[in-house]
């Protein structure tokens, strides 16, 4: 963890981020209008990302790259509700999650792709799986799924692409737990129709993780309730799932400020996502660890 830490109770700076490989995902940023990042708000006081972002992607067709596959992980629950606002009863700093969906060969924005997203919050806790609450690991079956052991259902949720291939949601920034690195796990559907406030049918044609920034991770440990998480925390760099082919700068979110009728202690967050909607993603497993 770094020395340089903030004081407690603050939030966390979004802007705050090492440079890394995106230049892909800012063309198609800077070509989608932005998606409203680098709008004023009081409280957050540092330069907007998205000036940046549009400076180095000017001149340039943006091109999209094919996510990379990563395993659902044993709390996913086919629950597919259909709602914006995942949050239900949850603390936390407040996430407004854009997810922008791409064909891979084309950079065209998929329409009325659906959008199903998952993660724990601040504790380091899964809805459906409020037993374990301590750091505990859940005992998994021969698929690596565990059952859950109760039917709440926050921080879970499925949105529809738009026409710009966009789909919001409402939420918290998630903790992290044993293991893992602070991440949101997303699947894409193609296909499919609403059903009774669900998305019903379709194919998974995506199954991944978006992770945040390391320095935003190290700050956001610091804040309450973050700060209540007594379970080590992973790293990004420690997290077998981030490290893995270099796959997790692939899928890490641009943080950028909110708009400045929500609350300040909002982060707003963005990531292209590139699929092919005609895939389906390999049988899930752990990959084999790498030396390093």
């Amino acid at each position: 963890m770094s020395a340089h830490q903030p004081a407690e109770n603050t939030t966390p700076d979004p802007n705050s981020r090492p440079e890394r490989p995106g230049a892909t995902r800012r063309g198609v940023l800077a070509a989608f209008g932005g998606l409203g990042l680098g709008t004023a708000v009081a409280g957050f006081g540092t330069p907007a990302v998205a000036a940046a972002d549009r400076s180095e992607s000017a001149g340039l067709d943006p091109s999209c790259v094919l996510a990379p596959e990563q395993m659902e992980g044993p709390y996913y629950l086919d629950y597919r509700i259909l709602r914006r606002d995942i949050t239900e009863d949850r603390r936390g700093i407040g996430l407004l999650l854009d997810i922008v969906v791409v064909d891979a060969s084309s950079c065209a924005p998929l329409k009325d792709i659906a959008v199903d997203i998952w993660h724990c919050d601040a504790s380091g806790v899964y809805s459906s799986y409020t037993e374990y609450d301590n750091g505990e690991l859940p005992p998994l079956d021969e698929n690596g799924h565990a059952e859950p052991t109760d039917d709440t259902t926050w921080l879970r949720g499925v949105q529809l692409t738009d026409h710009r291939g966009v789909a919001n949601f409402r939420s918290v920034v998630p903790g992290w737990y044993r293991g893992r690195t602070v991440h949101i796990h997303v699947k894409t559907i193609t296909g499919g129709h609403r059903e009774d406030g669900t998305w019903e049918g379709g194919h998974t044609s995506h199954t991944g993780q978006l992770y945040f920034p390391a320095e935003f991770n190290e700050r956001l440990a610091r804040t309450h309730p973050y700060s209540d998480n007594t379970v080590p925390r992973t790293t990004n760099e420690q997290d077998l799932l981030y490290t893995t082919g270099e796959e997790g700068p692939m899928t890490q979110l641009d943080l950028g400020r909110t708009p400045p009728w929500y609350p300040r202690e909002t982060v707003r967050a963005t990531v292209v996502l590139g699929i092919d909607p005609a895939a389906t993603p390999p049988p899930e497993g752990l990959p084999e660890p790498t030396a390093r």
